[in-house]
């Protein structure tokens, strides 16, 4: 499904190819990337509290139901176009862009509430040669599929188009503008157009982009969704986060102005309230791994089997199906105490958890996943986070709306928020937004 969607991208690619593809990007979400990561961020992030705040200010009491979804998404795709790619899409000045019309609600109309009939097709497919599978997609009139087809050739137009407008670029040597203070290429997308050049592989170049595309901004919009609806359901909770940005803007105001990286690690309350978020609510709830060679893989803990035997290992034969739970994982007791299946950002200001072993590569948390697969991406989906919940925290006030009361988890690759009785609405999370005093 990976490949239906986005290409043969990193996400897709196995073994060699995949370390050969993402030996070719990783640069560009390396720690030395971290500062340009969080400026494009603030910048979008002062651009949707504008927004906002020309919406509330012209209520009568400055406040409104405004669906965070639907900007959100506008927000972080214009992230993602800087970050990754140094191009400023202009998704937020313009709710009908391509992107947006491509994007909004497209993995929640393809993946959300299958049928049946789909749920029992996706199990044949497990059993089908690749090929066979790719096909029978390919040429499917099934509405889902068609949807899929119908974004892909869009996006893969926008991708072409990204692709074209860098290497004409090289092609006149005019590059400072992509360059770091070190004269590397400071995004991805350079990174990729030089690869390209080299061996001419469009097909993967373009599968990159859309990969690229669409995780960086999918994920992270529903981590904020998440975290603006824990903040509404927690006042005291929010006001912490508020009064520490407020004194955390008035350091960096009292110094030069501009937000540096340190800035963010320094606030205590709001970094856990994010490990929180990402713990609580990892978007991507599961992996899914067929083992490559037989293994055999310790457990923490001794089971007993169906023939009563105890064991404290399990052996894997080559070709078994692996569904790994991150969220199991995120609110598994023996790490987090007995309160795991509780929002609590205090766990964190004493340890984050019981004793364990550390996994992943942030919070010892799952949800970036671990290893050789691990999201490269990470540190900006951190930092985009945090600057984002900064600047709406510090203006607004968030509070629940009646549909808010009424959200439920959607599973459709990722988890996306819909409204009970409403989920054939797709995506939505109307909150109250409200100004309060600076």
């Amino acid at each position: 499904m990976s490949g239906f969607i986005n290409g043969k991208g990193v996400a897709w690619a196995c073994g060699d190819a995949h370390k050969r593809q993402k030996r070719t990007i990783l640069p560009a979400f390396g720690a030395p990337h971290s500062e340009t990561s969080l400026k494009v961020s603030k910048a979008s992030a002062d651009r949707l509290c504008a927004k906002w705040m020309d919406i509330v200010s012209g209520t009568n009491d400055e406040r409104a139901v405004i669906d965070v979804y639907k900007w959100l998404s506008r927000a972080t795709l214009d992230v993602i176009g800087q970050a990754a790619f140094g191009d400023y899409f202009g998704c937020l000045d313009d709710p009908n862009h391509i992107l947006v019309r491509s994007y909004q609600n497209a993995i929640a109309s393809i993946l959300g509430s299958p049928s049946p009939q789909h749920i029992f097709m996706l199990e044949i497919f497990k059993y089908f040669p690749t090929w066979i599978t790719e096909h029978l997609l390919e040429y499917s009139k099934d509405k889902r599929c068609m949807l899929v087809k119908g974004m892909r050739e869009t996006i893969v137009g926008v991708a072409r188009e990204l692709v074209k407008k860098r290497r004409d670029v090289y092609a006149e040597g005019s590059t400072d503008e992509y360059k770091d203070i070190n004269q590397e290429d400071k995004d991805a997308l350079g990174l990729l157009v030089k690869e390209y050049m080299k061996d001419e592989n469009e097909e993967e170049i373009l599968a990159q982009v859309r990969t690229l595309l669409i995780s960086g901004h999918e994920t992270t919009t529903h981590t904020l969704e998440w975290a603006l609806l824990e903040l509404a359901k927690r006042p005291g909770v929010q006001a912490k986060v508020r009064e520490e940005a407020r004194q955390a803007e008035t350091a960096v105001r009292g110094r030069d102005g501009l937000w540096r990286v340190v800035d963010l690690e320094g606030m205590a309350y709001t970094v856990a309230v994010v490990k929180e978020v990402f713990r609580y609510h990892c978007t991507l709830p599961h992996v899914y791994r067929v083992a490559a060679k037989e293994d055999v893989v310790p457990l923490a803990k001794p089971i007993r089997t169906d023939i009563g035997l105890t064991t404290k290992e399990i052996r894997i034969p080559q070709g078994t199906r692996i569904v790994a739970s991150i969220a199991g994982y995120n609110r598994n007791p023996d790490v987090w105490g007995d309160d795991a299946d509780v929002f609590n950002p205090d766990r964190w200001m004493s340890g984050g958890g019981k004793e364990a072993a550390t996994v992943g590569v942030y919070a010892n948390l799952l949800t970036f996943w671990d290893g050789p697969r691990a999201c490269i991406g990470w540190r900006l989906a951190v930092i985009e986070t945090q600057i984002f919940l900064i600047e709406i925290i510090s203006r607004f006030e968030v509070s629940l709306s009646e549909k808010a009361t009424r959200i439920r988890r959607e599973a459709c690759g990722v988890v996306a928020p819909t409204v009970e009785g409403e989920v054939e609405k797709g995506v939505q999370l109307p909150l109250v937004i409200s100004v309060v005093q600076q």
